[in-house]
């Protein structure tokens, strides 16, 4: 029995690795603990590290995607901070399923005939129900913002949006469509934005490479580079890390021809203006963090995407002082 229950555990540990190279959309898993004792939540899981809080006895904890290094566990509060735990602090409530995550990246596609544009014209929510929760993001995912000037923003205000809607809404759960409205109008250093906001940004591609996510929900689990969006990184400065940066998409519906994966990677070393709607990508954990990087997610600080990418303008010039959003003749058309 024992050696059944190892070779379960196996493969789905095998799936999970495999569907989290291929897919974006891996939804995170929570486990359960509760503290046996009052414990530090620590930034990282060793004895010398931050303490982010502390954290009653007998408190209920989200066990994150089933992690554990060392004597540590990762977990979160609910709309708080995450973090680590001593092990030993906590009892084990649930495990987490990692097994769901495994089999997302083999959903077959949810439209016949198997084609974008019967996606696009039938399935408007993909392949969630209409009055979802899955169904109001993948709707949002698709919504080209209206027309108007831009906030620009910066990536200090990508951390400030974080910080704010993990108190609203939390992170890395379903979000009830009547709770999103929390998050569409949020007060920022560079003025009041949320969700829908039409906005811009001066960025870097960062170390990463730009490619196509693989079967989401939101284009019916269909295949191929030419149904999906194109997931790119950016950072503040040339090629940075991932863990730097945040994510822009671009959708496949009326994409422009030359938004390929490929030509956008060409764009490494420029000076970007990437103009697009602000979207929060709740269904995920921020992954920010290098040494303690968390498997199945997004490397990037803060979960605020702009998604989708309605402009990208490349700078004539070769450095980010030499180039103003606001001054038409420093950029040209990419």
């Amino acid at each position: 029995m024992k050696r059944c229950q190892l070779i379960a555990a196996l493969v789905a540990l095998a799936l999970f690795v495999t569907s989290s190279v291929v897919a974006q959309e891996d939804t995170p898993v929570f486990g359960k603990v509760t503290t046996n004792k009052k414990t530090a939540l620590k930034a990282a899981p060793n004895a010398h590290a931050a303490a982010a809080t502390t954290v009653d006895a007998n408190t209920d904890l989200r066990w994150v995607m089933g992690d554990r290094k060392g004597k540590y566990v990762r977990v979160m509060i609910p709309k708080g901070p995450s973090g680590w735990v001593l092990e030993a602090d906590v009892n084990k409530v649930a495990e987490a399923d990692l097994a769901s995550i495994a089999f997302q990246a083999s959903a077959q596609p949810c439209v016949s005939p198997e084609t974008l544009n019967a996606c696009t014209t039938t399935k408007p929510t993909g392949c969630s129900p209409a009055d979802s929760a899955h169904g109001l993001v993948n709707q949002l995912k698709r919504t080209v913002p209206p027309q108007g000037t831009p906030t620009t923003l910066t990536f200090d205000t990508f951390s400030q949006l974080q910080s704010a809607t993990v108190e609203l809404v939390d992170q890395g759960i379903e979000i009830p469509p009547a709770e999103r409205d929390k998050i569409k109008s949020i007060e920022t250093a560079e003025g009041t934005v949320g969700e829908g906001s039409r906005v811009r940004l001066v960025a870097f591609l960062s170390e990463g490479t730009p490619h196509a996510n693989r079967g989401e929900s939101v284009n019916c689990n269909l295949k191929s580079e030419a149904n999906n969006d194109i997931h790119v990184s950016v950072t503040e400065t040339k090629n940075g890390s991932e863990f730097e940066g945040i994510v822009v998409e671009m959708i496949p519906q009326d994409r422009p021809p030359n938004w390929t994966s490929s030509k956008v990677g060409t764009l490494r070393g420029k000076v970007l203006l990437i103009e697009g709607g602000l979207f929060y990508d709740n269904l995920h954990f921020t992954n920010g963090d290098a040494s303690n990087p968390m498997q199945g997610q997004p490397k990037r600080f803060s979960l605020w995407e702009i998604h989708p990418v309605t402009s990208v303008k490349v700078c004539k010039k070769k450095t980010v002082s030499q180039c103003d959003p606001d001054r038409a003749s420093d950029w040209k058309a990419f």
